[in-house]
């Protein structure tokens, strides 16, 4: 996609996203019609039967049991009638849910409740779904209850509400019990949402698809955020119905947006990306146009949400087989992840859907689709942290391959050969008139082609070609030490050992050992054979420091140790007195046999 097309679907994104957020504000902070903010808090008990029906198409009274659904239209008012029980406190409280049914309540003559009535706001007038809590303070055993309940659609008028009676501690307690666990989910998927999407945005070393994981989490956000402001704890917290309803509608309208943009980021063949584009611009009017509709009052949210429900269904389900083919375009792993997250969200939607035409279910509406929902949503952080992840190793490996690829080309610039060419004519120059130079230039020589090989990945190597280093190395440090005294006996030398693991180790055993004191040094390498493995031994005559406790080699000891476990199973051993000296032995396991330190 060129940068002008991604700049203006970003626009868009972004104008939905203020627009959406806005919204929510207002909704939520702005407008609290009165009677609808009548929150506060249930285990209480059923307060279902003995209810008088008035009136009902022009009869006499009759008995009812709640909940019950009657033959009323639109803006018919239902009138249920009862005596307040005996052992009511001011604590105590009636408690009932509605959907989009206005609602009155009397005791006696005295108005005690009202929600979503006689109220001109056009912004506000609408009755949403709420939890009703009615105060029965003040009242008396005897005195009359009157609900009267209307609604301004067909569909829900006449239904009547199964009803609880209990103290506000109990009804407060049955909303927590019944809906904490999606609560505190969905705020403990904010918190690491947004830590997350913070370590993300500081991390500007790592090359991470920033865009593509902005779009992921903030998707993630904006559906907890919805599943927040459909819980019932959030009217006890906010005391606002209205507001949480018309946000959660809002944000239902936005989540397809930001869905839509985080999948097209993944997409790079034009037949999958015009898809998706055109599939933003839709929800994105849509959107706009819905906002623009409840705010006119010429169609409001419940209305206009049905058509957005059948919408994102039939999107998911195309969705799906999109991102079926493009798994099997792309090499991309993640767009396989997100492709199992997107399944297991559309099985749960058309399961919802479904199970939503039985009346068993009515108690578990929604229950499907939330759980569905959370793991959607934990697959989909998993993939998006995964891929930050995997672009962090990625950075990492470049990092370690230009460290050897400048290695290598370093070691390339060097002419090794016209170098030992040099030295070699040398070492025959003096060969004859002074042996003793010769020997020490052939040393360095062999000394130095043994460091540029280090540049080099070396494994395991013949010991024998590792003691003719250093050999080199004691011929150097004899000649700059008079007083230095090195003996090699090698017996066995028919072993491999790990590349650049022993010189280090006598390299520290003449620094730290046996130049260290003050009488005349001396160094012992002795190579054996035991029945378990073949044996190196350093000794020198030293002040007795060991080299765990102090190593100046270019390697560091801990280094020797874990190449010579990894390497070929060996290990090493330290033995130390003081003004003694010091007695290092590697251990090289022979075939079938391991070496414990």
């Amino acid at each position: 996609m060129n940068e002008r097309k991604l700049k203006q679907l970003n626009l868009i994104v972004v104008i939905a996203a203020v627009v959406g957020v806005l919204c929510m504000g207002i909704f939520t902070f702005f407008f609290a019609p009165d009677g609808q903010n009548k929150i506060t808090t249930g285990k209480p008990e059923d307060f279902n039967k003995d209810w008088v029906l008035r009136n009902y198409k022009g009869q006499n009274d009759m008995l009812i049991t709640l909940p019950a659904k009657l033959d009323y239209g639109a803006n018919d008012i239902v009138t249920i009638m009862r005596q307040v029980p005996e052992g009511v406190t001011d604590d105590t409280a009636l408690f009932f849910e509605t959907e989009f049914q206005n609602v009155v309540v009397d005791i006696g003559d005295i108005r005690v409740y009202s929600y979503g009535v006689m109220n001109n706001q056009k912004l506000t007038r609408t009755a949403v779904p709420c939890q009703h809590v009615v105060s029965l303070a003040g009242a008396k055993p005897g005195d009359v209850i009157a609900i009267y309940l209307a609604s301004g659609y067909d569909k829900y008028s006449g239904r009547l509400p199964s009803v609880k009676i209990g103290s506000r501690g109990d009804i407060v307690s049955g909303i927590i019990l019944g809906n904490g666990a999606g609560f505190v989910f969905a705020l403990t998927l904010i918190a690491i949402t947004i830590v997350l999407f913070v370590g993300m945005m500081l991390n500007r070393k790592v090359e991470i698809d920033r865009r593509r994981s902005a779009y992921a989490f903030s998707f993630v956000i904006a559906a907890a955020l919805w599943s927040l402001t459909s819980n019932p704890i959030m009217q006890l917290l906010t005391k606002n119905a209205f507001g949480l309803y018309m946000s959660s509608m809002v944000l239902l309208l936005l989540l397809p947006v930001l869905y839509l943009m985080h999948l097209r980021c993944f997409a790079v063949k034009k037949r999958f990306a015009k898809i998706f584009e055109i599939g933003i611009y839709v929800f994105s009017v849509f959107m706009l146009t819905g906002i623009v509709f409840q705010m006119l009052y010429v169609l409001d949210f419940a209305t206009y949400i049905v058509v957005t429900k059948v919408m994102i269904l039939i999107g998911l389900i195309v969705l799906a087989a999109i991102m079926y083919l493009a798994a099997d375009v792309y090499t991309d792993k993640s767009i396989v992840s997100n492709l199992l997250a997107h399944m297991v969200l559309t099985v749960s939607c058309v399961l919802e859907a479904v199970l939503s035409l039985f009346r068993f279910y009515k108690k578990s509406d929604g229950l499907v689709l939330s759980v569905g929902l959370y793991i959607f949503l934990v697959m989909l952080m998993i993939t998006a942290e995964k891929a930050m992840a995997q672009e962090v190793v990625k950075e990492r490996d470049d990092a370690l391959s230009n460290v050897e690829e400048k290695k290598e080309l370093a070691f390339k610039h060097i002419n090794s050969r016209f170098v030992y060419s040099t030295l070699g004519t040398a070492m025959s120059s003096l060969r004859d008139t002074d042996p003793e130079n010769s020997r020490l230039i052939y040393n360095t020589s062999v000394y130095m082609k043994y460091n540029m090989q280090t540049i080099q990945e070396r494994t395991m190597v013949p010991f024998i070609e590792e003691l003719s280093y250093i050999k080199a190395y004691l011929g150097m440090q004899e000649k700059n030490h008079p007083g230095l005294s090195c003996s090699v006996e090698d017996k066995i030398v028919e072993f491999s050992v790990p590349f650049n693991t022993v010189e280090p180790l006598v390299e520290n055993a003449v620094k730290n050992g046996a130049l260290s004191g003050s009488t005349p040094g001396k160094i012992v390498i002795r190579s054996y054979e035991r029945l378990d493995c073949f044996a190196i031994q350093i000794v020198d005559n030293g002040v007795g420091i060991g080299p765990d406790k102090k190593f100046t080699g270019k390697t560091s000891f801990k280094e020797i140790r874990r190449v010579l476990k990894t390497k070929c199973g060996g290990a090493v051993e330290v033995k130390t007195k003081p003004d003694k000296g010091t007695i290092v032995t590697v251990k090289i396991p022979k075939s079938g046999y391991e070496i414990k330190e």
